[in-house]
């Protein structure tokens, strides 16, 4: 223990030491520098620097209102292309649409189409039908003239009217049904 001590006081002796050399060095050199060059006006060196202080100031506030200018500009794109971007859905959105009312539209044709081969095919059916009735009416009437008497036993046949009626009656159910389809797929989204 003795031992450290003794290198500790030693350590703390040395520390002193030099600490006393270094204020010894420092007031030397302040007293140099006094003897060499006096007091010393900087007055002079601030009129220098004010037009370069003033540029860089200048500089400055440019680069800042470009760094600005950036931002902005970075901002406007970033809106243009969310802009873009919807449009682009929307358009095709709208262009899907269009084409499931192509596919709506074509099968509507082509179901009027059929209809009408439809209802042709009973107007003729039922122009046929006329015809035969007159026929028979006919047929009746020359019967009913030379006193001969035939019964047939038939099942009763259908109205013609009654038919017509339920042919109708589908026709105009299915096209309110094409029409309700047409509807609910015009319908805006939004």
């Amino acid at each position: 223990m003795q031992c450290l001590n003794d290198h500790l006081a030693s350590y703390l002796e040395r520390a002193r030491s030099l600490e006393a050399d270094n204020q010894r060095l420092e007031s030397e050199i302040q007293e140099h520098l006094k003897k060499k060059e006096g007091p010393r006006d900087w007055g002079h060196y601030f009129k220098t620097i004010v037009d370069p202080r003033a540029q860089i100031f200048a500089s400055s506030v440019d680069n800042a209102c470009i760094i600005l200018q950036i931002d902005n500009g970075h901002l406007a794109a970033d809106d243009f292309r969310v802009k873009y971007e919807t449009e682009l859905a929307m358009h095709q959105s709208v262009e899907s649409d269009i084409n499931g009312l192509r596919k709506v539209t074509d099968n509507t044709s082509a179901t009027q189409l059929q209809l009408e081969t439809e209802i042709e095919a009973l107007k003729d059916q039922l122009l046929f039908m006329k015809n035969h009735e007159e026929e028979v009416n006919g047929l009746q009437n020359q019967t009913a003239n030379s006193g001969l008497t035939v019964e047939l036993d038939a099942p009763k046949s259908q109205e013609v009217r009654k038919i017509m009626a339920d042919i109708w009656a589908q026709d105009d159910a299915l096209a309110q049904k094409n029409r309700e389809e047409l509807g609910q797929v015009l319908v805006p989204v939004d």
